[in-house]
């Protein structure tokens, strides 16, 4: 009687832990925040010693309070040695990046100056604008320049 009285314990707490553990299952992430703002028509100009990048916003108007929700933004940037450029469908892959924080944001859209670290270089850059609690936006269209001559 002793085992059929065990069995039956057993039975009863298996049954007890499938029914409470039943339910909407989910990824085990913190959802990410939604945050819509974007650089478009990204340019990229060539000064001494950097490059300054300028661009629309879309997403934003402006105003104060869509000012307030951009924190910054992140530049992502790959180098090509002048003589080994990458082919023209090949994908980029942007190696790192720099943080700027909300003064990229001006009353014309976007500005930045990103340091050029090798001279020569054929330079890709791509800018993610930065929201609250590190929500980023969408990638800005690439651009790509080309060393000056001498």
């Amino acid at each position: 009687m002793r085992k059929t009285n065990l069995l039956a314990t057993c039975l009863l707490l298996a049954a007890l832990v499938i029914v409470a553990s039943c339910g909407r299952k989910g990824a085990p992430f913190i959802p990410q925040k939604e945050f819509h703002p974007s650089v478009t028509n990204l340019k990229s100009e060539r000064v001494k010693g950097y490059f300054h990048l300028t661009g629309d916003l879309l997403g934003s108007d402006h105003s104060k309070e869509a000012g307030a929700s951009i924190m910054g933004c992140r530049v992502y940037y790959a180098e090509y040695p002048k003589d080994k450029p990458p082919c023209a469908d090949c994908p980029i892959e942007y190696r790192g990046y720099h943080g700027f924080g909300p003064e990229v944001i001006t009353e014309k859209g976007f500005s930045c100056k990103v340091p050029e670290k090798t001279k020569g270089q054929i330079y890709f850059f791509k800018v993610y604008l930065m929201g609250p609690e590190g929500a980023m936006g969408p990638p800005s269209n690439s651009v790509q320049v080309f060393p000056s001559e001498p």
